[in-house]
């Protein structure tokens, strides 16, 4: 079993685990890069209880064929297992700006029958799901996490892309189960941004973050903008960072970046 992870040791578990899981998927190169630290993330939905659902916005707004940067969520349940979700900009193709979303737990006891998904995660325990789709830059994609179901023992998550303003349906991200008494989405958490190829550190990509919302119980609320933070040392990315209209964007730069 995988947990409990320090905090750098989930992160390059979930690298490895997401980049694993899209090489099968999708052909792509892996690496063996990490880092001892990362920009990190805080967020709130400003729910009062635990939530069944989460909705977490993020727009890309430039990434000239990127690849390498992962823009990652925790979502940790009441029992404290903690599922990630995120985008990360891929290389384009035939001119199309491309994504990634991956949705992924290292819960030894997680199962999947879904096509998105695939056993392991860090050579260990867990499932990793991953979708790549086009997309529009400037145009928020929403992240919707559910906790699905429950029959018996297990508890069904699932996790999708839509459309920001819309909600109009984008791409099936995957699914798995969990034993039910990992129950409901904590209110509030945070996440990192993380280059998880070599190529990251090269990059220069802008995201716009939305406002986080939390659904339980027929009632939806609202948090504000979640906060960046630049770590000391350790990580060959930098950020800056302003308030506008959309949300709060984000300029995300690696040290190699000679653009």
């Amino acid at each position: 079993m995988r947990f409990p992870l320090t905090s750098t040791r989930r992160r390059t578990a979930v690298r490895a685990a997401v980049v694993a899981t899209a090489a099968a998927a999708f052909g792509l190169a892996m690496t063996g890069q990490s880092f001892a630290s990362t920009p990190t993330t805080g967020w709130s939905t400003g729910a009062p209880t635990p939530v069944s659902q989460l909705t977490l916005p993020l727009t890309v707004d430039a990434a000239p064929d990127a690849a390498g940067i992962y823009f990652a969520y925790y979502t940790t349940l009441e029992s404290g297992t903690r599922p990630y979700a995120g985008l990360q900009p891929k290389p384009q193709t035939d001119g199309q700006p491309r994504l990634q979303a991956v949705f992924s737990s290292f819960n030894a006891a997680a199962t999947t029958d879904d096509d998105h998904c695939s056993y392991g995660a860090d050579g260990g325990a867990g499932v990793s799901c991953a979708v790549q789709f086009d997309y529009t830059p400037g145009t928020e994609y929403d992240l919707v996490l559910k906790l699905a179901s429950t029959t018996g023992d297990t508890q069904l998550m699932t996790g999708d892309v839509v459309e920001g303003g819309t909600g109009a349906a984008v791409a099936h991200i995957g699914s798995f189960s969990l034993p039910s008494t990992s129950g409901r989405f904590r209110a509030s958490d945070g996440g990192f941004i993380e280059p998880y190829l070599t190529a990251g550190c090269s990059q220069q990509v802008t995201v716009t973050y939305g406002r986080p919302s939390g659904t339980e119980a027929g009632q939806t609320y609202t948090g504000g903008l979640p906060t960046v933070t630049d770590p000391a040392s350790g990580s060959c990315l930098s950020t800056t960072a302003q308030d506008t209209p959309q949300g709060r964007q984000v300029t995300v730069t690696g040290d190699s970046f000679t653009g």
